[in-house]
């Protein structure tokens, strides 16, 4: 079962007796061998069957909703908070913690099957690399894969209920932010096998050090019940240690303590690490990578296979991507003859890479996030471009990076400036050190700095011209694909 046209999380029929108990809840009213079908967090998003969920947000308390999700159908509510009086019908299931109730009832329904289970982590390139594995997957399994941003505290839990008897493999993001995030959602997916992207920026402010960064991440394998695989980014500096720090683990050599969360560190000893890239010192990497038009060619390499691959995507992160979901296959029993044909179909979904032509004008829509990583990546994506007269980067603030903002900006600038591109504008107040890093470095590369959209709109309607490439990229709260829709519209 899947979600309803209303977003709805549909399940496995569960007592709500059951679910208390696996919540540590206390029925308040109501029948408890009522059956709960559905789970939802948003009283608008109700159906016959559903246990409303009330999340206490930053700004919104949902308690206050309880009431409109019984009228709407709901069957039943957690509550952390004293109700005043019960609906005849419905089950009142008294919990300490609606967020963390939430959680234990997801890890109580996970339970519940035992299929494989892929996460997915790290700074930039969680979904794309979600959506590659699953097309690979897809080619011979049915495959739930994590809707939308689902990949939260809130969002994560609900993915879970939409396991089901007949899904085969389950390939599921796994986001973090803060210190002891990726533990708790590791406790609810309880996955059985784990990729981690690379480790960039995004969320430094909030952890410090990308050290810090990856020790968060690497807990994504803290419910590993024992020779369970991780594949990490070859290519990556920092991933590329965590193969030599299990070789010690295994022959018992001394690791730094530090570098790991207690749980994580005893885990460290049992797994399988295996490196992806386009190195030679990862056993699945894609070699002899080259650009046609708007595809990408690859060879791609294992210890046992070689396969020609064609995407339809631009850049060697997306090559690395499409590496990682045919060693998964291959681990699932999926030969990459087979698993190609999945990422041959692939494409870029929206704001992510995203190619348009208006006339003449190549505009690649990546607005959906950034980073400073994903930034660079998206440089070398432009540049791979065929037959355009000029290169054009429009690049906005990259938000959460704290202290370190000016220096991470003002070093995106230095790696344009070695880059043969004609033009880098950038947007918003932290930008203009991009553009800074830039200038310091070389003359040959236009910059420009606006500090909002209209302003940077209005040069950029004026600049770009029939046979240029035009790439627009920035954190989601820059709203840059207002610039991409103003330079679709009127030429």
């Amino acid at each position: 079962m899947s979600s309803n046209e209303k977003g709805s999380i549909n399940m496995k029929a569960v007592k709500a007796v059951t679910l208390a108990e696996a919540v540590g809840g206390k029925i308040l009213s109501g029948d408890e061998d009522l059956l709960i079908t559905s789970v939802s967090t948003n009283s608008k998003e109700i159906q016959q069957g559903t246990l409303f969920v009330p999340i206490i947000g930053e700004r919104v308390d949902a308690h206050s909703f309880i009431d409109m999700a019984l009228e709407a159908g709901a069957v039943a509510t957690f509550t952390q908070k004293p109700i005043k009086e019960y609906k005849e019908g419905k089950v009142y299931i008294q919990v300490a913690d609606t967020l963390l109730a939430l959680q234990l009832a997801a890890a109580f329904y996970r339970s519940l099957f035992s299929m494989p289970l892929i996460g997915i982590t790290g700074s930039v390139g969680k979904t794309t690399t979600k959506e590659m594995i699953a097309a690979a997957l897809g080619t011979k399994k049915k495959v739930l894969k994590t809707k939308g941003n689902m990949n939260s505290q809130v969002g994560l839990p609900l993915m879970m209920f939409e396991l089901e008897e007949d899904i085969e493999v389950a390939v599921i993001e796994m986001g973090m932010s803060e210190v002891g995030e990726m533990h708790r959602l590791s406790t609810i997916a309880k996955p059985d096998m784990a990729v981690m992207t690379n480790i960039g920026v995004s969320h430094i402010g909030q952890l410090g050090s990308k050290e810090n960064i990856r020790k968060e991440k690497l807990n994504i394998i803290d419910e590993f019940s024992g020779n369970n695989p991780v594949y990490v980014n070859g290519d990556d500096p920092l991933l590329g240690e965590i193969k030599g720090f299990v070789d010690k683990r295994k022959n018992d050599k001394e690791v730094p303590e530090g570098l790991f969360d207690e749980d994580t560190y005893k885990k460290l000893g049992q797994i399988q690490v295996f490196e992806f890239g386009t190195g030679e010192n990862c056993t699945y990497r894609g070699e002899d990578i080259k650009t046609v038009g708007e595809n990408t060619y690859f060879t791609y390499v294992s210890e046992s296979e070689k396969e020609e691959v064609v995407l339809s995507v631009l850049g060697n992160h997306n090559v690395n991507n499409a590496v990682v979901a045919l060693a998964i296959a291959q681990k699932l029993g999926i030969k990459p003859e087979v698993a190609k044909t999945g990422l041959e179909k692939y494409q870029p979904i929206d704001k992510r890479g995203q190619v348009f032509e208006v006339k003449g004008i190549k505009i690649i829509d990546d607005t959906y996030n950034a980073s400073p990583d994903s930034m660079k990546s998206g440089a070398d994506m432009l540049l791979a471009m065929e037959g355009l007269k000029r290169k054009i980067l429009v690049l906005a603030d990259v938000m959460e990076l704290g202290e370190v903002s000016r220096d991470c900006h003002y070093e995106v600038g230095t790696f344009l400036a070695k880059k043969p591109l004609d033009a880098v504008i950038c947007v918003g107040m932290e930008a203009k050190a991009i553009c800074e890093g830039i200038n310091d470095n070389t003359n040959t590369v236009l910059t420009r700095h606006f500090v909002d959209k209209p302003q940077a709109i209005a040069f950029l309607k004026d600049y770009v011209k029939e046979g240029d490439g035009v790439l627009v990229k920035g954190s989601r709260g820059m709203h840059m694909e207002e610039v991409v829709e103003a330079l679709k519209s009127d030429r």
